[in-house]
């Protein structure tokens, strides 16, 4: 297996860290983060080496392979650039229990959560994000840096623009577009084209008043030190 390391000592850090542990392709040795705060801590196991400022010293160990795991897209795809500018090689996370069709065609850098769905002909450009349950239907066409929370379902046609945001279970009808930038509210129903940066709640999902989300929680900080056991990679 190829030493790999991840760029996020959070939530979804956790998932892309499981998901290469079960595919057994790549061998998780770090993360990085960029919070100070986080520097020299250890989370699920693994020890937070630092930031952009760790490269030199890893890549001088022979890893050069890394996956980005950080929530926000605009952030996300940003450091994933700069990773890859920096001589880092970027990697999947695709989960084994997901299912992709033959003919879909997908991007680089992706993280594909368990029992998704991506179907035939479907797009998935660079630096996605579909997690667990996620349905993404025939010809459909998934923007770069795009995030699908849980149980986000597209019907057929549907096409996501760079960077917008689906919420945990929101639907959106056969040949409807969502915008770049574009929020749509967990649970929304999409029954028209959301217009890029617009964000849209409720069923049927019309134009939110507010610029925060009603369903958006306060961030809990994740704990800067884990006391989890080390998780075995061989």
């Amino acid at each position: 297996m190829k030493p790999l390391v991840i760029y996020g000592a959070g939530g979804l850090g956790q998932l892309v860290l499981d998901i290469l542990i079960q595919t057994r392709r790549h061998q998780p040795v770090a993360f990085l983060d960029s919070d100070p705060a986080r520097h020299g801590t250890t989370f699920e196991g693994l020890p937070v080496l630092g930031g952009m400022d760790a490269l030199p010293a890893l890549r001088a160990r022979g890893v050069d392979r890394a996956v980005v795991a950080i929530g926000v897209s605009r952030e996300r795809v940003a450091v994933a650039e700069e990773l890859a500018r920096r001589g880092m090689k970027l990697a999947s996370a695709i989960h084994p229990l997901a299912t992709i069709a033959p003919s879909a065609r997908l991007g680089r850098h992706l993280i594909v959560g368990a029992r998704a769905l991506v179907c035939v002909h479907a797009e998935i450009d660079d630096h996605a994000v579909i997690l667990s349950g996620a349905i993404v239907e025939h010809d459909n066409r998934i923007g770069t840096g795009a995030f699908l929370q849980p149980a986000v379902r597209l019907a057929g046609g549907v096409r996501v623009g760079a960077l917008a945001w689906l919420g945990i279970g929101a639907c959106v009808i056969p040949y409807r577009s969502v915008g770049t930038g574009a929020t749509v509210e967990p649970g929304a129903v999409v029954i028209r084209d959301v217009l890029a940066g617009e964000r849209v709640g409720g069923v049927p999902a019309t134009r939110a008043v507010t610029r925060r989300s009603r369903f958006q929680a306060e961030r809990v900080p994740a704990p800067v030190a884990s006391q989890r056991r080390s998780v075995p990679v061989e």
